[in-house]
C-alpha cells in the first residue's frame, strides 16, 4: 500500500467477511458472558436481581439483616394420622413412598380441592390424593358398613372418595408465627477461587479486547477519537480485575468494579460498531491519519 496506513475500508471482500464474522462471534460472546454474571451472581446477597450489594457480597463480604417471612404451620386430623407414628400410617405405608409422599404433600398444601385429583404433586408418576385415599382408606372409611363408617370418605368401599367427605378430617388448621429480625454474614469469594477466576480472565479477555482495539485503530476515524476511545476497553479490564482484589480490603472498590463493567460494555460495543461502519461504509481512498 506504498507506506499508507492500513484502512478497513480498503480490505478485500474476503477479509471484510472474515472480520465481520469474527465480530459477530465475539460481540454476542460478551453478551452471553454478561448474562452468565447476572444468573450466577444475582443472588450473592440473598436477594433477587443484580445490584451493587451482589458485588459487595461476592468480592468484599457483608452482613445482611432481614425480616424473614412468617413461619406457616399446616396441620389437620388426617395429617396427624398419616405422619410417622400416626394411627393410619401403617395403611398408607402399603402404597409405598409415592403414596406417602403424594397424600402428605396434598395435606400440607392445605388440602385444596383443586389438587385433590391432581397426580404428580411432588414427582412425576405420583398418584393423586384421591387415588391414594381410594386405594388405602375407603375400605374402612365408607358409609356402607366400613369399620370407620362414622368418618366416611365415600358411600361404599367401591365408590370414589368425595372431597366434601374427605375434607372433614383433611381441613387444615393453619397457624402463622412471626419471625424476628435475622442477621447473616456473607463471606466473599475465597482467595483460591479468586486466583483461579483471575487467571482465567486475565489470559483471555485482554486478547479479544486487543483484537477489537487493533481493528478500531484501522478505522478512518480522526486520531484524537482513536486516542480517547481506543484504550478505554483495555483500561476497563484492568480496573475491573484490579478491583476484584482491591475490594477485598477496601469496600468502595466495588463501585470501581461496577463502573469498569459498564465502561467496558459501552466502549467495546461502540468500537465494534465503528469497525463495521468504517469497513463497509467508509471511503476506500487514502485519508490522512
Amino acid at each position: 500500500m506504498n507506506g499508507e496506513p492500513l484502512r478497513l475500508a480498503r480490505l478485500s471482500l474476503p477479509a471484510k467477511l472474515l472480520v465481520t464474522l469474527l465480530l459477530l462471534i465475539i460481540g454476542p460472546g460478551y453478551l452471553f458472558g454478561t448474562a452468565n454474571i447476572l444468573f450466577k451472581h444475582r443472588m450473592a446477597d440473598g436477594e433477587p436481581d443484580l445490584t451493587i450489594d451482589d458485588l459487595r457480597a461476592h468480592f468484599h463480604g457483608m452482613t445482611r439483616t432481614f425480616q424473614p417471612e412468617d413461619k406457616v404451620t399446616v396441620n389437620s386430623l388426617m395429617l396427624k394420622e398419616v405422619r410417622p407414628g400416626g394411627g393410619m400410617r401403617e395403611y398408607l405405608d402399603k402404597g409405598g413412598e409415592p403414596a406417602v409422599r403424594a397424600l402428605i404433600k396434598w395435606l400440607e398444601n392445605a388440602a385444596l380441592e383443586a389438587e385433590f385429583a391432581q397426580a404428580g404433586l411432588v414427582e412425576t408418576g405420583d398418584p393423586s390424593a384421591r387415588d391414594v385415599i381410594k386405594a388405602h382408606c375407603i375400605e374402612c372409611h365408607n358409609a356402607d358398613g366400613g369399620d370407620m363408617e362414622d368418618v366416611p370418605y365415600a358411600d361404599t368401599a367401591d365408590s370414589e372418595p368425595e372431597f366434601n367427605l374427605v375434607s372433614v378430617t383433611a381441613k387444615p388448621d393453619i397457624t402463622r408465627e412471626a419471625q424476628g429480625l435475622q442477621t447473616v454474614e456473607i463471606k466473599p469469594i475465597s482467595t483460591a477461587r479468586l486466583i483461579h477466576v483471575t487467571h482465567v480472565h486475565i489470559l483471555t479477555i485482554p486478547i479479544f479486547t486487543f483484537v477489537v482495539g487493533a481493528l478500531f485503530l484501522m478505522t478512518g476515524l480522526p486520531s484524537f477519537i482513536k486516542l480517547v476511545l481506543g484504550p478505554l476497553p483495555m483500561l476497563a479490564v484492568l480496573l475491573d480485575i484490579g478491583g476484584w482484589w482491591a475490594a477485598r480490603l477496601v469496600e468502595p472498590f466495588i463501585f470501581v468494579i461496577g463502573a469498569a463493567g459498564g465502561l467496558f460494555g459501552a466502549t467495546y460495543a461502540l468500537q465494534i460498531l465503528c469497525i463495521l461502519g468504517s469497513m463497509w461504509l467508509g471511503r476506500r481512498e487514502a485519508a490522512a491519519s
